[in-house]
């Protein structure tokens, strides 16, 4: 019960900093971070990557997946299944056409796109309200990514966060599902690392 409410408290305390920032501010800081994300795509050779499309007050990710389109990725999004709780990748070929709007508030790939093999997936970019340094996140607490990142051992899971969403502890449990590296505005920072690297 007490790591329930920890895992609240520091979940309603980092939402709280991430939307004191104002539009301007995560736009400027978004776009730092999927220039950052977008190089080391490019350098580590990955070609096919599923990508979360933001929603309220995350890292924006629309700059990041038209980039990746423009230079031949395959890039999938997310769509979510509510009743059997878990995400479908579908595939993004189309940024105008291929995006529809879902009753959450957030955009998703239309049905026509098709679905990705998750098995085919090499990088998975997840969202988070809060990260530690060892990888570990606080969504919001439906269990969608860590699910998911289970199902996909093979591919290499990142997450993008402001750097006041890095917190001390997140009070991970025996379900959470870790990232390996997490890409703030001031660089990327490696799981285990102490201090972040540009790159």
């Amino acid at each position: 019960m007490k790591i329930a409410i920890e895992r609240e408290r520091v979940r309603t305390e980092t939402r709280r900093r991430r939307e004191t920032l104002t539009s301007e501010e995560r736009t400027r800081l978004s776009q730092r971070i999927a220039d950052s994300t977008a190089h080391w795509i490019q350098r580590e050779g990955f070609d096919a990557v599923m990508l979360y499309l933001n929603m309220r007050s995350e890292v924006e990710t629309t700059g990041l997946l038209e980039g990746l389109l423009n230079s031949g990725k395959q890039v999938c999004a997310p769509v979510v299944d509510t009743e059997q709780l878990a995400l479908v990748p579908r595939r993004i070929q189309h940024l105008k056409t291929g995006l529809v709007r879902h009753p959450y508030g957030m955009l998703e790939p239309s049905e026509a796109c098709p679905i990705f093999p998750i098995e085919h997936l090499q990088l998975i970019v997840v969202p988070g309200i809060a990260f530690d340094r060892n990888g570990y996140r606080l969504g919001y607490g439906k269990g969608f990514y860590d699910r998911f990142l289970m199902k996909c051992p093979h591919a290499v899971a990142i997450g993008l966060a402001y750097q006041i969403q890095l917190v001390e502890d997140t009070f991970p449990q025996a379900w959470d599902v870790p990232v390996q590296h997490i890409f703030t505005e001031t660089g990327r920072i490696g799981v285990g690392d102490q201090s972040s690297a540009a790159s």
